[in-house]
Order: structure tokens, then C-alpha cells, then sequence
């Protein structure tokens, strides 16, 4: 028996010995971790050797810059579950980021070891792309490049559009290219503004749409590599939506006809080049240049003349010029006519004194006119018998020559609302006249904003060490999105009235449940919610887009940067919208057939998602009564729809809102 006893109290005492010295070992262990008085290579709650502990563990160490430890407990991470992924689940409900290849690169990469890195980011990015992955394989592979060593050339730019002068009328005006470098090519920029590029490449084809108004515009075009050797090109582009001004410089009798008849003189000026002069629907030949002058004989039977003026571009102008002189000549004029056939313009006006000041005609347009376009054309013509000598058009010059009528085009871009377009003459004499008109633009129903998927930004969750500027996040993401006038973003304002009533901490928004029902108090179809992970050498940021009504993640993106001053959070935050806005690109088709609850679009795969929001709208278009003009088309919504089926060419969605029986083949659909 007493043997017995004496047995359990040894063995009593040798596990109290092991369980000391363990202590001891873990107290030295841990000792060792320490760095500017912050212990690192720690877990929250038990360690149970599960691969979610070795990777908790790995960041820390990786956090206090003890990579090798890191590395290990990444290694060993990597056995357990060997790809990374956004969201793993560790047990029960519990979730977890987890990307040990992403953190056992740049660990390879603090270390020196720059292959090795490579190869884990490599494969970090090809199970789950991330940015934090992306921005340190650049890292590495710049390294590997200033290892090398030897000469760095400039990367290789191919602009579509070749150097010189380009004239053009598109709208927009499309530049592109490639940017080609086999040590990677970091960005691009056009005319000063870089295109978001989240990682170097070798190859880098780029497009970009540019708003150019009228006018002469020089494009630089940028591209730089890793180690930021530069080469620029600059293409100038003449963008001439106008067509030709015709000038009639006079008319006059043709005494030298038996048969009498009337001959009129003019030119026609246009910077993009005069292509071609339609007489009566007939051609002049031999018509080309900047400036072309013409002299074209009428017989006096007939009562007017049609002239057509097109620039090589495709822009026209369109004249009909009385040819009844008894009716449009002052009576000195009438006498020089018939005494001498030809009068120069000046003493025929010096006759008899010009009080009379030129006539400004607009083709079409009232004094005030609403229109569904952010562009209209203005056709208009300026008489005066004694020369018009200037034409104004909101203060910018238009005339070339001289001349008793001239016809002019311009193009007026509008802003939302009233926009007045002011046109001012002045003859030989003086003489000053003008016209103002007002031109109201309205943004058709189905294209308002008010009308775009509404989402609200919740306070982002915390992680790691919190700095001031990480805690602004919410806000500078909520100005990013505004700036991009994609989304209908819900005022913060108007967030935090709701989160006062509910009294919600903190804790309780990042709670999926609390989330969605705040999204669905504010009234936000969608909601942003996301993580802030600071380390000591960088930021990460994730963002998750989640529909309110069906809880479904429909975005998920992410940032990341080893700067975390102010300027860096806004520059992620302006990155993260960027992304979003791809997520979501503004995009319109074609109601193909309505079958009962479901309708089917022409957006197939290759453009539209699962679960994205469709306004379906009928156009109705707009035209002056009395000319004819189209001023554009307003819409009415008649349903909402949510896609529940992409195919390769086209997709089915359900009806959200309206009647199945108004929505029609050939309606319009767009995103919200």
C-alpha cells in the first residue's frame, strides 16, 4: 500500500517538475520575442497546434520582424491547409483571411531570400489574388533586378494613334496602346493622371476615354517601370465636331449674261479641311484646302440657292440663300447694282448711312428649349447688307471673312440645367447686335443618380495597431465613391442619426445581422463593411459589398501599402473605389423577351454578374414641333429586375418591381 502512494506522489511531483520547467522554457522562450518593449510570436486564448494558431502566430512574429520563426510556423501552417483563401473557416462559424504562401513570401523577402519569395507570392496570387501580394512581389522583383545589375533601358510605349497632328470628331476621344518592358512596366499615366494599375507586367495594354471638347489638345502619354526609368510620347489631337463656316461675300447681277441671271461670290473655311461643296445638291469639283473660295452663277428664274459645305471629318453646314434682290438690297444699293454690276461691299454701304445692325438667325431653336442631350448643335446664319466684320459665340471668335451672310455651326456642351449660349455681331459699320438663348438640359429618369444601386459605408473593423489616420477610412472611402458618381452613397450623416437611435457599439456593426438591419434602416439596397489590418509596416484593407436583402456578398476588394500617413489612406481609399466601380461597371442592353416574372437581356457573361439590380425603362424621344430637330429621349421605368441566370450571349432576370405585362421587347435595361 505504501508502495503504492509513494508512486502517485512521485509521479504527483515529477509532473509539477515538468510543468514548472515548461513554464521556464516558455517564460525564456517568449523573452526572446520582445522588441521596443511589445511582446510578439503570440496567440489569443489557447494555442491547440491547429493550423489557424500557427498562422495567428506567424503574423505576430512576422509583425516583430522574426521572420524566421515566422517561417516556420507558416511551414507548418502550409501542411495543415495548403491554399490560401479570403474567409476560411476555422471551426464552427468562425472565419479567418488566411494567406500563409502571401506571408511566408514576403518573409522569404525580409530575409533576403528573394526566389524563394517569388515563388511563394507567385503561388499565393494564382490560388487567391490579393493586393498586399501583388505590392511585394513587385518588391521582389525589383530586387532581383537591382541585383543583376547591368543597364536599365525605358520601357517600350506603342500609341495607336500616331505621332503628329490627329483631327478627329469622335466622342470621346479614345487613346491607347501598349506599354511593353520585359522588367515590368509599373504604370501608366495620360495627360498627367495615372491609370490604376494594381501590379507591374511585362505587357500593359491601356485604354482611355477622354472628354475633348473642340479645339487643339495635347496628350502626353507616360509609362514607367519598376525602377522608374520613364518614356513619354505626346500625340496632338484637333477635335472638330463643327462643320464649315460658309461665307457669302456678295451678290450681284450678272450683266454679262444675255440672259441676265445673278452670280454670287463666297468661300468656305473650315481647319480640319473642306472636303466637299454641294450647288443644288451638285458637287463643285476640284474642292479641297482650308479655305475654298467659289463663285457660282444662278439663273434669275430661280428664287433661292442650297449650298452644302462638309469638312474631310464628316461635319457639315447647310446654307439657303434668297436670290430676290429687289427685296434685300437698300435702294443706293439697288442703283450702284444696276449702274456698274459689281460694287465693292464698303462704298455701296457708304450710299447711304448704316444704322442698322446685323440679323442673327438660329435654325430650329427657340429663345428657351429643354433638351435630353449633354450636346447640342447649333446651326445659325448673321445677314447684314453693308458686311458682317465679327462673329462672336460665347465671346469665342468664329468668323474668317467677311461677308453680307454667314453660316455658322457650333457645338455647345451643357451642364445639368440652364446653360445660356450668346452669339454677338457686328457689321461694317459698327452696328452690334446679339441673341441669347437658354438651353435646359435634363438627365433622362433611368440615367439619374438618384436612380443607382444605393449603398452605405459602415465603421470598418479594427485589427492590429490602430493609427489616427486608419480610423478617418470610412470617411475618405465615402468621399472616393461620391467622387465617382457611380453609387448613390447614403449620407454619413444620416448613418450615425441611425446609429445613435439604435445605440450600437462599435463591437455590435461588425456582426453580419447588425450590419444588414442598419443597411435596411438607412434604406441602402447594399452595405461596405470590411477590416483595417495595421502592422507595424503596413496597412491591408478588405472590403465586402453585401446586399441587404439577400445577404449575398456581391463585391469583395482589397488595398494595401506600407504608407499610413493621411495621403496613403487616401490614395487606398481612392484605389477601393476604383475597384468597386469596375465591379460594378455602368452597363445598358435590350429587353430580347419577357416570359411571365422573367425577362431576358442581351448582356451575356461576358459583361454582366450574377445578382446585379436592372432598371427597365421605355425611351420616349423628344423632337422640336416645328423642325423636326431630335433633342435627345427621356424614359420611364417600368420595372426592376435582379439577374438570376448569365448565359454566353445574353441573361435572365427576375422582376423586382412593375408589371410583367408593360415590359416589352426592345425596352432598355441598364444597372443600377
Amino acid at each position: 500500500m505504501m508502495t503504492k502512494i509513494k508512486r502517485i506522489i512521485l509521479l504527483i511531483l515529477f509532473a509539477a517538475l515538468a510543468y514548472l520547467l515548461s513554464g521556464c522554457a516558455t517564460q525564456t522562450s517568449e523573452s526572446v520575442y520582445v522588441k521596443e518593449g511589445k511582446e510578439y510570436g503570440k496567440v489569443k486564448g489557447s494555442f491547440r497546434q491547429r493550423w489557424w494558431n500557427y498562422y495567428e502566430r506567424a503574423l505576430s512574429f512576422l509583425d516583430g520582424g522574426f521572420h524566421k520563426e515566422a517561417a516556420s510556423d507558416l511551414k507548418i501552417a502550409i501542411e495543415q491547409r495548403p491554399e490560401d483563401q479570403r474567409m476560411a473557416r476555422t471551426y464552427g462559424m468562425h472565419f479567418v483571411d488566411y494567406f500563409p504562401h502571401r506571408e511566408l513570401g514576403i518573409a522569404y523577402y525580409r530575409m533576403g531570400d528573394l526566389k524563394a519569395a517569388q515563388a511563394e507570392l507567385d503561388l499565393s496570387i494564382s490560388q487567391y489574388p490579393s493586393s498586399k501580394a501583388r505590392f511585394y512581389l513587385d518588391r521582389v522583383r525589383k530586387a532581383l533586378i537591382e541585383k543583376e545589375g547591368g543597364e536599365i533601358s525605358p520601357p517600350r510605349l506603342i500609341l495607336d494613334l500616331q505621332n503628329g497632328e490627329i483631327w478627329t470628331r469622335d466622342d470621346p476621344v479614345n487613346i491607347s496602346g501598349i506599354a511593353e518592358d520585359e522588367r515590368y512596366v509599373a504604370g501608366v499615366s495620360i495627360m498627367g493622371i495615372s491609370l490604376y494599375q494594381e501590379q507591374a507586367q511585362a505587357k500593359v495594354p491601356f485604354k482611355k476615354a477622354l472628354q475633348l471638347p473642340q479645339g487643339r489638345h495635347e496628350v502626353a502619354v507616360e509609362a514607367r517601370n519598376l525602377l522608374g526609368k520613364k518614356t513619354s510620347q505626346s500625340v496632338v489631337i484637333r477635335v472638330d465636331r463643327e462643320g464649315p463656316v460658309i461665307t457669302v461675300e456678295k451678290i450681284e447681277e450678272d450683266q454679262t449674261a444675255p440672259e441676265g441671271g445673278i452670280v454670287i461670290f463666297g468661300s468656305v473655311y473650315d481647319e480640319a479641311g473642306v472636303l466637299q461643296l454641294l450647288v443644288n445638291k451638285e458637287p463643285i469639283r476640284s474642292v479641297s484646302g482650308v479655305e475654298v473660295s467659289f463663285r457660282q452663277r444662278v439663273p434669275k428664274a430661280r428664287k433661292e440657292l442650297e449650298l452644302v459645305a462638309r469638312d474631310r471629318l464628316g461635319n457639315e453646314t447647310s446654307a439657303t440663300i434668297p436670290l430676290d434682290l429687289s427685296g434685300k438690297v437698300k435702294p443706293s444699293v439697288k442703283l450702284a447694282l444696276a449702274g456698274s454690276g459689281a460694287m465693292p461691299l464698303v462704298f455701296a454701304a457708304s450710299a447711304g448711312k448704316d444704322n442698322s445692325p446685323p440679323e442673327i438667325k438660329l435654325k430650329g431653336w427657340a429663345e428657351s428649349q429643354t433638351v435630353f442631350l449633354d450636346k447640342v448643335y447649333i446651326e445659325g446664319q448673321v445677314v447684314d447688307e453693308s458686311g458682317v466684320e465679327s462673329l462672336w459665340i460665347n465671346k469665342a471668335p468664329v468668323l474668317r471673312r467677311k461677308g453680307q451672310s454667314i453660316y455658322f455651326g457650333h457645338l455647345a456642351e451643357l451642364r445639368e440645367g440652364d446653360n445660356e449660349i450668346l452669339i454677338e455681331a457686328k457689321d461694317q459699320a459698327g452696328n452690334l447686335a446679339d441673341k441669347k438663348i437658354t438651353v435646359k438640359r435634363k438627365v433622362p429618369q433611368a440615367l439619374q443618380l438618384q436612380e443607382r444601386l444605393s449603398l452605405s459605408v459602415l465603421p470598418f473593423e479594427q485589427n492590429g495597431a490602430v493609427s489616427e489616420s486608419s480610423l478617418s477610412f470610412q470617411d475618405r472611402l465615402i468621399d472616393s465613391l461620391v467622387n465617382q458618381n457611380r453609387f448613390r452613397v447614403v449620407e454619413r450623416a444620416k448613418l450615425d442619426v441611425i446609429l445613435q437611435e439604435q445605440k450600437l457599439s462599435s463591437t455590435e456593426l461588425m456582426d453580419k445581422g447588425t450590419a444588414l438591419r442598419l443597411g435596411k434602416l438607412v434604406a441602402a439596397q447594399s452595405i461596405v463593411t470590411g477590416s483595417i489590418v495595421e502592422s507595424r509596416t503596413g496597412m491591408e484593407i478588405v472590403a465586402r459589398l453585401v446586399d441587404t436583402e439577400t445577404s449575398e456578398i456581391l463585391a469583395s476588394e482589397d488595398v494595401y501599402d506600407e504608407v499610413k500617413d493621411y495621403a496613403g489612406l487616401r490614395s487606398l481609399a481612392e484605389g477601393m473605389a476604383v475597384k468597386f466601380h469596375r465591379a460594378f461597371p455602368l452597363l445598358d442592353g435590350l429587353v430580347l423577351q419577357q416570359r411571365g416574372n422573367a425577362i431576358f437581356t442581351d448582356l451575356g457573361q461576358d459583361k454582366i454578374k450574377l445578382n446585379r439590380r436592372l432598371l427597365i425603362f421605355k425611351e420616349e424621344p423628344l423632337t422640336h414641333p416645328v423642325t423636326g430637330r431630335v433633342l435627345g429621349a427621356d424614359n420611364v421605368i417600368v420595372g426592376r429586375a435582379r439577374v438570376s441566370q448569365v448565359m454566353p450571349e445574353m441573361s435572365r432576370a427576375d422582376l423586382l418591381e412593375g408589371k410583367p405585362e408593360e415590359v416589352k421587347p426592345q425596352h432598355r435595361v441598364i444597372t443600377e
